[in-house]
């Protein structure tokens, strides 16, 4: 596979449909070991596949959003803001997600807004986490040198001054 080394060559689709893979299978892993933490008597059997699942599915929407709003912003791998700017946009649109949700169900009681809030606090934190650890895997490294060597070199005209004709 030949290197690309030109600098406005960003992977968009790439990034996204590993945001929207790596955020939905990580949120669903990190559920399950926190279940097994919570319960430790209990096994991966005993568990069973449906927090994987389950959070999998669920997360795949704001997993999906998260890799598109990072790839606009043309995020890459290495740059200490690109770490803090995926943990917003994932804390951001999980909450909002879940927000959402909760909403769409119906709330009845200012008691029930500020668990709402909490939820949401909650879940945004996993799912910042979650686009934290997608980041570090799904964005494309940075380019180590800040030059575009992808165009042709042209004749500089130094060849006249050589004395090796």
């Amino acid at each position: 596979m030949k290197a690309n080394n030109n600098l406005g060559a960003y992977p968009y689709l790439p990034v996204i449909i590993l945001f929207a893979g790596l955020g939905s299978i990580v949120g669903g892993l990190i559920a399950e070991l926190a279940l097994l933490f919570i319960f430790r008597e209990a096994d991966f059997a005993q568990i069973g596949y449906q927090p994987l699942v389950y959070v999998g599915l669920l997360g795949f929407i704001p997993a999906l959003l998260t890799g598109v709003i990072i790839a606009s912003q043309k995020l890459w791998r290495g740059a200490h803001k690109s770490i803090i700017k995926t943990f917003l946009v994932g804390f951001i649109i999980s909450a909002s997600y879940m927000g959402a949700i909760v909403l769409y169900l119906g709330i009845n009681s200012w008691v029930e807004v500020g668990v709402l809030l909490a939820f949401m606090a909650g879940v945004g934190l996993f799912g910042a986490i979650n686009s934290a650890i997608a980041g570090c895997i799904a964005l494309p490294k940075a380019c180590k040198s800040g030059f575009d060597i992808s165009a042709k070199k042209e004749d500089d005209g130094y060849d006249s001054l050589s004395f090796t004709k």
